[in-house]
């Protein structure tokens, strides 16, 4: 039991809003229960999937390219349209930027659904989702790759010593301390604090230097071909809901023009699509009407 005294300081502090004595704090090791790179890929989706940053009508509409289908003009989202004309629905992708706000902000443009739907996937399946396509591009990025590890190599070893250097000096800076030979003055203690000062921003910049340092592309053929295989399989079968999300996973946005429509991704996303590994953009439920109302998941 504590004494009396201890047990009064102890709440003055609590009531102060002091902190602890130090050495009454004991660290316990807790095991990690989530990996990082999982709980970062969870608070992507968590971003990605609240109403209030993606619409209900992006994820779950009818429209296989409502939310990455973007005017080229004045970059508002192609929404989808419609009219009715002897009985018969007509649909299109139209400007928002014209329809919600008038042509003084874009001239606007519309395009028949269909014809942009199969525009899209009729080039993804041809120019993009072939295993030799596929591979090129991924050699492209092995390349860039493999020459920005070479960079961030050579800077490692420059931080790695700058560091040694660092900590060989204040190890030599306390020893003389230690054995008398200088004394703990205020201009020591400048430089004290200058050496860790260095010492801690270069640590800091080769820790940056070690996560930019990932690995080079490898160029599996087999994963190539199964990816090819599944994407057209999945695009030429799968219900709206799932071409969408497939097509999300590699796609980033689509600009409409007036002569050009153009598909624009990443090679990396592409690259880590292929490997297996989940993005931002996967294929997860966009909608609940009450958005962890209770706040019942870890944010």
């Amino acid at each position: 039991m504590l004494c009396d005294a201890t047990l009064a300081l102890w709440q003055a502090r609590l009531s102060s809003g002091g902190q602890h004595d130090p050495s009454t704090i004991i660290e316990i090791p807790v095991p990690v229960l989530i990996e990082r790179e999982v709980f970062q890929r969870a608070q992507a989706k968590l971003g990605q999937n609240n109403p209030r940053t993606t619409p209900p009508r992006v994820v779950n509409g009818p429209s296989l390219l409502t939310g990455i289908a973007v005017c080229a003009s004045c970059g508002a989202g192609m929404t989808r349209t419609g009219t009715v004309r002897r009985s018969k629905s007509y649909s299109y992708y139209s400007c928002a930027g014209c329809e919600q706000k008038g042509k003084s902000v874009c001239k606007g443009r519309h395009i028949p659904a269909a014809t942009l739907d199969g525009i899209i996937l009729s080039n993804l399946k041809e120019r993009l989702l072939t295993p030799d396509r596929l591979a090129q591009l991924l050699q492209t990025l092995a390349d860039r790759q493999a020459a920005k590890t070479g960079a961030v190599d050579r800077r490692l070893v420059t931080l790695q010593r700058e560091v040694a250097d660092c900590d060989d000096r204040l190890r030599r800076l306390y020893r003389s301390i230690e054995d008398g030979i200088v004394e703990l003055d205020d201009i020591l203690r400048e430089r004290t604090t200058t050496l860790k000062s260095q010492r801690d921003r270069a640590k800091a910049a080769l820790d940056r230097a070690r996560v930019q340092c990932g690995t080079v592309t490898t160029i599996d053929a087999t994963k190539i071909d199964a990816f090819a295989r599944l994407m057209n399989e999945k695009l030429d079968t799968g219900d709206t809901n799932a071409r969408k999300a497939y097509i999300r996973s590699i796609v980033d946005a689509i600009e409409v023009d007036d002569q050009a429509i153009r598909i624009i991704g990443s090679k990396d996303v592409l690259q880590a699509v292929i490997a297996g590994k989940q993005t931002a953009n996967g294929n997860v439920r966009g909608f609940v009407r009450k958005w962890r109302a209770r706040r019942d998941s870890n944010s």
